[in-house]
């Protein structure tokens, strides 16, 4: 099991491992890595939100996760709107590139698609985040302070970001 901490209900949170050959029915795989959804709505086309567990496809072990939010508010630029972690044991083994790399393809296969594309908001410090945007087609759109009055700011006490953009071809 792998223990995380949430924030917000101030509680310890387990995770298994690993999924079961049944569980794996992934939404989108190349010959290494396949995103799982797990999602309430799995419907590309009506959800504001898509998440999905990455899981190498070999042994069926989680190794992240990454999620999409598909409703772009203002204050949502400068958080970005996909949120990705790679877990620490499987960190710079490519896996966040892939998985971008496949949950962009996923939204490529659909007519529905954001005007702005991918938005992947990083720490100025954050190079690991900033080369898998880079490595998936991001271009630095913004670099620069975070408004006072935002959440990241408030919240999670964020003062700059780097700001990627990757464009969505229909």
């Amino acid at each position: 099991m792998q223990n995380f901490y949430d924030y917000i209900n101030k509680t310890i949170i387990s995770r298994p491992t690993m999924v079961t050959k049944e569980e794996y029915q992934p939404v989108i795989t190349n010959d290494k890595i396949g995103l799982l959804s797990n999602s309430f709505d799995t419907n590309i086309a009506t959800s504001a939100f898509l998440s999905f567990d990455v899981v190498k496809c070999d042994t069926l072990e989680l190794v992240g996760e990454i999620g999409f939010q598909a409703t772009l508010y203002d204050e949502l630029f400068y958080g970005g709107n996909v949120d990705y972690t790679i877990y620490d044991s499987f960190q710079h083994l490519g896996y966040g590139t892939q998985s971008l790399s496949l949950l962009k393809e996923l939204l490529q296969q659909n007519t529905y698609a954001i005007k702005e594309g991918i938005l992947i908001s990083t720490l100025p410090d954050n190079i690991y985040s900033q080369r898998i945007a880079i490595k998936n087609g991001g271009i630095l759109i913004y670099k620069g302070s975070v408004p006072r009055d935002t959440s990241l700011y408030k919240i999670d006490h964020v003062e700059e970001v780097k700001v990627y953009q990757i464009q969505i071809k229909k």
